[in-house]
């Protein structure tokens, strides 16, 4: 697979890319860039997203991967964890990874954006994914009014 566009091939086998030069993806809940396809990776999916208060990271909802783990790592900012067995903030320098099978959606619940690096292996693990349940289905069972926030 080739590298993207704005890729700055170096003379030691290595690559240097700006997020300036990559597209965001289209069609997402929330500001995501595919980090993989530029830079040529094939082991694993590399994403950035930012979250504005109130957007999910995956257009899939409440979710999982029969055969991929999916790794998040929180730049800046707080996102709501829902799983199986409940929910928990994740903040700056803090992260989760979920083995495949394991029902999972990352939120901004939060009143500033939150940067999040997702890591997805193998990746084509990718698909299928199974949508368990939309996160407004979600949110309105655990906390009432949909929004993910405290106290409902």
């Amino acid at each position: 697979m080739a590298a993207g566009a704005g890729v700055r091939a170096m003379p030691d086998g290595y690559e240097r890319l700006a997020l300036e030069d990559v597209d965001p993806e289209p069609g997402r809940p929330s500001v995501r860039w595919p980090i993989s396809p530029e830079l040529g990776l094939e082991d694993y999916n590399l994403n950035l997203a930012v979250l504005e208060p109130g957007e999910r990271l995956s257009t899939n909802a409440y979710h999982y991967h029969e055969d991929q783990e999916e790794f998040f790592y929180v730049l800046e900012g707080t996102v709501r964890v829902e799983a199986e067995d409940g929910s928990f903030d994740l903040s700056a320098d803090e992260m989760v990874v979920f083995r495949p099978g394991v029902r999972h959606l990352l939120h901004n619940r939060g009143e500033q954006p939150a940067k999040v690096i997702a890591i997805g292996s193998p990746p084509e693990g990718r698909r299928p994914v199974h949508r368990v349940q939309s996160h407004e289905a979600l949110l309105a069972e655990r906390y009432g009014d949909g929004d993910g926030s405290e106290g409902g």
